[in-house]
């Protein structure tokens, strides 16, 4: 695994590089790092609204949402639970099976989670539904290994046979749920490729592989029970499931049926949230991506990222490429410069300001800013270097393609990019600012020189070194 770094700025100033630090900007066109995994669905689809309408058919919203139940009333639900296990347990010591098949849907149903019992290898489970029943799932099973675990502690060592048989009722109350518990796995792993589908598969083996072990150990199961050779082959379909879904990722971010309309002022490209927020989902569970990715390669045309590290790095420089790619759509001058600038930052901000920081290499951070001053230094020569190369004349002298004087030439020149520039937007509000001094850094102290080398020139109204950069100041706003 990659080792925590250092974030450091090669220059300090109004340099891009000092914009890596989480304490400098908030604002790259969105609230927070964390609004890609919002906790309202309705949020979710705001976000993605650049999305077609098939793409959001397969998205499930919730699967972004995190599942750690809230814990404030575990209690209470605890002694709710073991009320209605003492009036249940009953038909769990009975010799007929149709009581029994009643109260496990009492009991399941208690949890609401009593739809695992129709769930079946011949009944997909609907996408848009999974990532609410996988958070209603592992809420479930917490509360329910928790009841099981009190209630066992109370009869685990019995005095007499009513107090064994209720051991034993209890045992087979046990194996039946989390039997039933299973049927999710399974539909989980059975569904087609797909982002949320590696979220969700992430989500139901962690608590598999946490709740599992406990039970088996709790009521003495042997690795040849039913009930713990149905959770390995889950945990194994589940992994399976997964490596597929992540040697997929690179081409889900590449995907076609992504319209990749551009943001014409050169924003941030909305699928920069979307995937900078899915890798923080994805590493929620980190051990049990761990199982994912290790042993990947074996037999695999199509080899995994060594760790989570690796995986994480990788699908960055996925995403890079894909804008870097993208933005030659945009024709202005200067504009791609701009948009690789905005979504390189925003990036680096949502990478840095999260725990996906301790995952990336030594030099990752760097090699970002020095990518963003690159950009910043086209920029200028793109945009702006033709602008100032117009005072290189002399006052009077007329330019054979254009004639007129330099200064003309470089106030109508000046009037056309600011005009071209006026709906291009900087949301990132010390990014902006730091441009903006860098782009009046060259152009107005060239201006001064070319008034100062000529005192005999006129200034025209409006044309005062000061107001020029209040002009330039006014840049990026979008």
């Amino acid at each position: 695994m990659h080792g925590h770094h250092e974030i450091s700025s090669s220059s300090g100033g109004s340099s891009p590089t000092s914009l890596s630090d989480p304490s400098v900007d908030s604002d790259d066109g969105s609230a927070t790092t964390d609004e890609y995994c919002p906790d309202d669905p309705r949020e979710f689809r705001r976000h993605v609204s650049f999305f077609s309408p098939s793409v959001l058919a397969e998205v499930d919203p919730t699967s972004f949402r995190p599942i750690t139940p809230s814990f404030s009333c575990v209690l209470a639900d605890v002694d709710k639970h073991l009320q209605r296990m003492v009036l249940l347990l009953p038909a769990f010591s009975a010799a007929a099976a149709a009581p029994r098949a009643d109260a496990l849907r009492q009991w399941l149903a208690g949890f609401d989670v009593g739809w695992v019992l129709d769930m079946d290898e011949r009944r997909s489970l609907p996408r848009r539904e999974v990532g609410r029943r996988v958070r209603a799932w592992a809420q479930a099973l917490g509360t329910m290994e928790r009841v099981f675990r009190h209630r066992h502690r109370e009869v685990r060592s019995p005095v007499n046979d009513a107090a064994a048989a209720e051991l034993a009722a209890l045992g087979q109350l046990a194996a039946e749920s989390a039997g039933a518990m299973l049927r999710l796995a399974g539909s989980v792993a059975a569904l087609g490729s797909s982002p949320s589908k590696l979220l969700a598969a992430l989500d139901v083996h962690a608590p598999v592989s946490e709740a599992y072990p406990g039970l088996a150990r709790m009521f003495s199961w042997p690795p040849s029970h039913p009930v713990s050779a149905a959770s390995d082959a889950a945990l194994a379909g589940l992994v399976d499931a997964s490596r597929r879904c992540v040697r997929d990722l690179r081409a889900f971010i590449r995907a076609p049926q992504y319209p990749w309309r551009m943001p014409q002022g050169g924003e941030v490209h909305p699928c920069v949230g979307f995937w900078m927020g899915y890798l923080r989902c994805m590493l929620r569970n980190r051990v049990s991506l761990y199982f994912v990715l290790a042993g990947g390669n074996a037999d695999s045309d199509s080899p995994l990222a060594p760790d989570e590290g690796g995986l994480v790095t990788e699908l960055i420089s996925c995403l890079e490429a894909v804008l870097e790619e993208k933005s030659a759509a945009l024709a202005f001058p200067g504009l791609r410069h701009i948009f690789m600038l905005n979504n390189t930052s925003a990036i680096l901000r949502r990478a840095v300001r999260s725990d996906l920081s301790m995952l990336l290499p030594p030099g990752w951070v760097l090699a970002r800013e020095e990518r963003m001053e690159g950009y910043i230094k086209d920029y200028l020569q793109m945009s702006w270097g033709p602008v100032v190369s117009r005072l290189d004349g002399k006052p009077g002298a007329l330019n054979v393609l254009r004639r007129r004087n330099p200064l003309s030439a470089f106030y109508l020149a000046l009037e056309n990019t600011c005009i071209m520039q006026g709906g291009w937007k900087v949301p990132s509000p010390a990014l902006r600012a730091a441009l903006r001094r860098t782009v009046s850094g060259n152009v107005v102290p060239a201006y001064r020189r070319y008034l100062g080398d000529h005192p005999e020139v006129e200034v025209p109204a409006g044309r005062t070194v000061e107001e020029l950069e209040n002009q330039l100041s006014e840049l990026f706003e979008g």
